[in-house]
């Protein structure tokens, strides 16, 4: 039975502050380099912990209980279970193996990565929700990792054969079989159809990011060539002796090293830039159409992300990654986490006092294994 307060809409709000956040980021990116990597674990709980608590519904915060040594022991068992093996792989093989052996060696362990990282999605959402609480209720997730890296597995090949065509029906199928499993308290979500399929408006705009890669790659080459016509043709025409003289074993200047290396950097970022832009359609309409399908209690979600918007996001965090070398990538994850939480409404309140606490063991539903992934940019949003 619905116990939701039909009429009433219910804003959720993000107050994290890019300041605060840079110095936390700068902070674990000094620890975790004296540390060798090892403090990343407790550098992500304490990142997870601020951007949980600046996530505020109806007046109160979520808090993330998590811990650093959970993410460790994760990283212990995934260790001997997929790390070792894959420096085996990668990096000792190709040496001490024939090449046909080494090659089908290889295509072996990519296919079994595909279910691994899957299922390691899967068990990351799992800890994250069961870590998370909300007015003293916790979040779960039921279900296998296993069946849904199997599912996944399966989607997977079919975006492979279709070249990548299937990408929107099996992006929405991911995301309803995680929803179906997730609870609030003793609550399920739910995951409505939509009569029209289930990527009923996706496809033009994914038609859009499909051809992204070879668009950024032919607008960004133009664009530059007109930039170096612009700068002047001399310039131009020095540049391509240079590029000659390299070729034939000739020493370029220090100037027009450093103006090559810029010419190549500013390409990539051009490149960048028309890419995300063309990609941006078709992620605001995916996350758009994930949210209206969501359930809790009858009431039901509304994403507003848009495209020029959710471009800029994007675009600033692919910059704080690039120029901080990733140190500060948190702060990327700040900005699409308060990006998707100032725009998200749920319409229909439940009546949450009437949700009880979950009846699913936090033990249980806590695996850590796949944290050690890092699939998330360390705030904990797959």
């Amino acid at each position: 039975m619905t116990t939701t307060d039909a009429g009433q809409t219910l804003a959720f709000s993000h107050t994290g502050k890019l300041g605060k956040m840079l110095g936390l980021a700068a902070k674990n990116a000094f620890l975790s380099i004296i540390t060798l990597t090892l403090y990343r674990f407790w550098a992500r709980t304490s990142i997870r912990r601020r951007v949980w608590s600046r996530t505020w519904a109806l007046g109160d915060s979520f808090e993330y209980t998590g811990s650093g040594w959970d993410l460790f022991r994760g990283f212990l068992i995934s260790l001997p279970c997929f790390f070792l093996p894959a420096i085996f792989v990668f990096y000792i093989a190709p040496y001490v193996m024939e090449p046909g052996l080494a090659v089908w060696l290889t295509l072996g362990f990519y296919a079994l990565a595909v279910p691994v990282i899957a299922a390691a999605r899967f068990w990351m959402r799992r800890y994250q929700l069961s870590r998370t609480r909300w007015r003293g209720i916790r979040f779960g997730l039921v279900g296998s990792g296993w069946s849904f890296a199997a599912a996944s597995w399966g989607w997977s090949m079919l975006q492979g054969l279709t070249l990548g065509w299937y990408t929107p029906v099996a992006r929405m199928k991911r995301a309803r079989l995680l929803w179906e499993n997730a609870r609030f308290g003793d609550q399920p979500f739910g995951f409505d159809h939509d009569p029209e399929g289930d990527a009923h408006g996706l496809w033009w705009p994914y038609a859009l990011s499909w051809f992204a890669p070879f668009i950024a790659f032919v607008g960004s080459y133009v664009i530059m060539i007109m930039l170096a016509l612009i700068a002047g043709a001399a310039w131009l025409m020095q540049f391509g002796q240079q590029l000659q003289n390299g070729a034939a074993g000739g020493e370029p200047s220090p100037a027009m090293v450093a103006a090559m290396i810029a010419f190549f950097v500013l390409w990539v970022l051009v490149g960048l830039t028309i890419w995300l832009l063309l990609q941006a359609p078709y992620k605001a309409a995916a996350m758009n159409k994930i949210a209206s399908m969501i359930t809790l209690d009858g009431a039901r979600f509304k994403l507003r992300a848009a495209t020029w918007s959710l471009f800029a996001v994007d675009l600033a965090g692919w910059l704080i990654i690039i120029f901080s070398l990733g140190l500060l990538a948190p702060l990327a994850g700040l900005l699409q986490v308060r990006y998707v939480f100032n725009r998200l409404e749920l319409i229909g309140v439940p009546k949450f006092a009437e949700i009880g606490q979950s009846v699913i063991s936090e033990q249980e539903a806590g695996e850590s294994f796949a944290d050690a992934f890092d699939l998330d940019l360390g705030v904990g949003v797959i």
